[in-house]
């Protein structure tokens, strides 16, 4: 019955966010997605320790704030690039943080993260991220969010079939080598399948799928980080919205990981190829 509501909230949300990219003007589709980060930084707040709604309703809306002041000034090639650094780096830093609490077993590092600050690092970069693939290559936007939502899918089933050796046990019992493996391996196969019907040299078809491996794998580690912060707050779910998947956060936190690495390798490779 969870599989069935999984699957189904699945594909509703995939048909949603298709439908508003193909179909709505790009300021439209930006609230769109920008109204699935506001519900995120509102869980997020709750991954932070916070229980009174206003401090969450104050959150969220510092975040669209800022998130505003991102789209606003978005086409500064300065701004976005300061953007996707701090993202980049926030996120070697969250990856070292899940490594370290996994391997020495101490949640204590965990609270490191566990910030409003780190929140509004994870979320902008990658809101900005995806508003400016939406505005400059809507193609390539739908090319990334169904490369991990391949990727999270198949490694989900994969996982579940075949999945014996833990990934990381004390951070996410859950998750499993086969499944990563499967994961990576499926979305692999999809990257190149999308790179050959892509107008792409073949250089920037190699590139291509290079940066969708870092990218997938980059997803994981978003996953692997938020599972840490529930974990240290006991949490099961970021929340209860999507039936089958909890909260927002818990649908894209390896999307939110994944953008930064996509948009640099896009920008900063593929298209100078």
């Amino acid at each position: 019955m969870v599989l069935k509501k999984r699957v189904i909230t699945a594909v509703l949300l995939g048909i949603l966010v298709v439908g508003a990219v193909l179909c709505l003007a790009t300021t439209v589709t930006a609230a769109v997605l920008g109204g699935f980060v506001l519900i995120a930084a509102w869980e997020w707040s709750g991954l932070i320790g916070w229980t009174n709604n206003r401090q969450k309703l104050a959150y969220s809306v510092l975040l669209a704030l800022l998130a505003y002041c991102v789209w606003r000034w978005n086409e500064s090639a300065s701004l976005f690039s300061y953007l996707n650094i701090v993202a980049l780096v926030s996120w070697l830093f969250a990856t070292i943080l899940v490594i370290v609490v996994h391997q020495q077993r101490m949640r204590c590092f965990a609270g490191i993260a566990a910030s409003g600050v780190c929140g509004l690092v994870v979320l902008l970069p990658a809101w900005s991220g995806i508003v400016w693939l939406l505005e400059n290559d809507t193609g390539m936007l739908l090319a990334f969010f169904t490369l991990i939502w391949v990727m999270d899918g198949m490694a989900f089933f994969v996982g579940k079939r075949w999945g014996k050796r833990r990934l990381a046990s004390y951070v996410s019992p859950g998750k499993s080598w086969e499944g990563l493996v499967g994961g990576v391996g499926f979305g692999t196969i999809y990257a190149v399948a999308i790179s050959s019907v892509m107008a792409l040299s073949d250089a920037a078809q190699f590139a291509f799928v290079l940066t969708a491996v870092a990218a997938m794998i980059a997803s994981v580690i978003g996953d692997l980080f938020e599972s840490m912060l529930k974990r240290r707050v006991g949490m099961k779910d970021s929340g209860r919205i999507l039936p089958g998947h909890g909260g927002v956060m818990d649908r894209i936190d390896g999307l939110v990981a994944a953008t930064p690495i996509f948009v640099a390798g896009l920008y900063h490779w593929v298209n100078r190829l």
